[in-house]
């Protein structure tokens, strides 16, 4: 499983890459796993984002990942994250799962 992290000032954050041994994504799509490291520089990327590729920790692989998903997600299965991956993505200041997809119930009879 690859588990990447765009929250660059995460104490679990390792060049992308998360450390945390246990990841729990709440109800709201919220990484409640991420603890802020006050120490930690952080580098502006967007102004190379498009010209300068960030320098990734190799890839995470973990048979058994403890990622503990929100309840309505497609990759929920018993409370725990089925996805080949996920994406925990910096928005509005928010560690939020990318990779999380809402389960729409499928409709009986084609209507």
């Amino acid at each position: 499983m690859d588990i990447n992290c765009r929250k660059l000032n995460c104490i679990h954050n390792k060049k992308c890459v998360c450390t945390a041994k246990v990841i729990n994504i709440s109800k709201s799509s919220e990484c409640k796993s991420y603890i802020l490291d006050k120490g930690k520089q952080v580098e502006d990327l967007s102004k190379i984002m498009f010209s300068k590729t960030p320098e990734y920790e190799n890839f995470r692989h973990i048979k058994k990942a403890n990622i503990e998903c929100i309840e309505h997600c497609m990759f929920n299965q018993n409370g725990r994250c089925l996805a080949n991956g996920i994406m925990v993505l910096d928005i509005n200041d928010k560690p939020l799962c990318g990779t999380y997809i809402k389960k729409t119930p499928c409709k009986k009879g084609g209507k």
